[in-house]
């Protein structure tokens, strides 16, 4: 058979038609168009705007509470100041582990926590090692008190 009937799946050619609206139902229908149109767009633009939870984690865990934890190991934190360290640092790793969940929110928080500590860390490390500085400028060792004792010339000639 090469030529199709022209049959169709959606019954007679009659009830295919399109059928105006009359006049008035015509604006009602603009009217409530526009807005609905409006909130679908925005809810289209808009709604990818609600996942920047990654985004925000990057931020925060992975440059600031990261760099912070490092800059508190510069100084020495683990050394001096060992409980906000170690605190700032196990934050950090649940921040990181929390993100592995997709739990952004809370990762967030606990690159805030770890932020936060690291820079307390870090505050007591400098304060601890500008205080051993200066303790340790003002005292002067007991070689430079006294002078250096004469040499005698058998020292010269013969040495060890």
């Amino acid at each position: 058979m090469i030529d199709r009937p022209r049959v169709s799946w959606y019954g007679p050619r009659a009830l295919r038609q399109q059928r105006d609206l009359p006049a008035g139902a015509r604006k009602l229908a603009a009217a409530t168009f526009a807005p609905v149109l409006f909130a679908v767009l925005g809810i289209v633009l808009l709604g990818p705007l609600g996942g920047c939870g990654p985004i925000e984690y990057i931020n925060q865990v992975g440059y600031r509470a990261a760099g912070a934890v490092s800059a508190a190991k510069l100084a020495q934190a683990d050394r001096y100041a060992p409980y906000e360290y170690t605190a700032a640092e196990e934050y950090l790793h649940k921040a990181r582990e929390e993100a592995a969940y997709a739990e952004y929110e809370d990762a967030i928080d606990f690159g805030h926590k770890a932020e936060e500590l690291a820079d307390k860390a870090r505050a007591i490390a400098v304060t601890k090692l500008s205080q051993s500085a200066s303790a340790s400028s003002a005292a002067t060792p007991a070689t430079e008190s006294r002078a250096p004792a004469p040499r005698s010339p058998s020292e010269d000639e013969n040495p060890k």
